[in-house]
């Protein structure tokens, strides 16, 4: 099978090729500079994964659609990529979602990908996720609305969110990131680990658009709003440990243990 990867030159075309290549596909790039261009490649190939920034998601499938035989995405929402998927390919072409949850790693061994099949989803879509599955990859099945609200809302919108507003908390505090490095416990300590690395640069433009084109964001940031208005009240804890289980509190507590132990070393 070839492969066209529309925007391959990226992350996610470096960290995928070899995976499709390794099952004996063949592999090409296409974008707004290569020979073939998004049009060419598509149509001499047998599957085109879209991998492009999401502002410009839809611009590519609208080029790539009229000639993909099989047409997939890398794209971290899911609801509108699938949906214009549908709409402008032709008769006949498959159509999956997808949205690897990793970025460039070394392994691939153990992540995970999330699948969103469609009613034109068929056996090419079938050997790709049997390639990632070969590779080493896990597949989690979920449908448009379900990926768009609990990965791209809760996962990584209601999580970005709440870093940003701790970093205003303490802005408007006066307080900086040293000053409360130097007095704080493990946790705090981890927590602002994280919101360094969320601030790193590199996915300020991702973080944006993915609120932005997100159906999702202003359900979950009004439910974060909600929360922050509950949380003294005495059941809280006992909610949390009911979120999680007897199993799963045990495991995550000896995960966040282990965590602290390695930064008090």
């Amino acid at each position: 099978m070839k492969i066209n990867i529309a925007g391959g030159t990226g992350v996610m075309g470096k960290v995928h090729r070899p995976v499709f290549e390794n099952m004996g596909h063949e592999v090409i790039f296409s974008g707004r500079l290569t020979s073939p261009n998004l049009e060419e490649a598509s149509q001499i190939s047998d599957l085109t994964i879209v991998s492009v920034p999401i502002p410009v998601t839809e611009e590519v499938i609208k080029r790539v659609a009229p000639y993909s035989r099989a047409l997939m995405d890398f794209t971290g929402l899911k609801v509108f990529p699938v949906q214009a998927m549908l709409k402008y390919s032709k008769d006949g072409c498959e159509v999956g979602g997808l949205h690897p949850l990793y970025g460039d790693v070394k392994s691939l061994e153990g992540r995970t990908v999330v699948y969103c099949p469609t009613n034109k989803s068929g056996n090419k879509c079938e050997m790709v996720i049997d390639a990632f599955q070969k590779s080493g990859l896990k597949i989690k099945r979920m449908d448009l609305q379900s990926h768009d609200t609990l990965v791209g809302g809760i996962s990584q919108n209601a999580r970005s969110i709440i870093f940003e507003a701790f970093a205003l908390l303490m802005e408007r505090s006066g307080i900086s990131a040293g000053e409360l490095y130097e007095i704080s416990p493990p946790p705090t300590r981890i927590l602002l680990d994280l919101m360094a690395r969320q601030a790193d640069g590199k996915n300020d433009e991702l973080y944006q658009a993915m609120r932005e084109y997100n159906p999702s964001t202003s359900q979950i940031t009004q439910y974060l709003t909600d929360a922050l208005s509950s949380t003294s009240r005495k059941d809280v804890p006992q909610r949390i440990r009911n979120l999680f289980g007897d199993d799963l509190l045990k495991e995550a507590q000896s995960r966040a243990k282990t965590l602290i132990e390695r930064t008090t070393s």
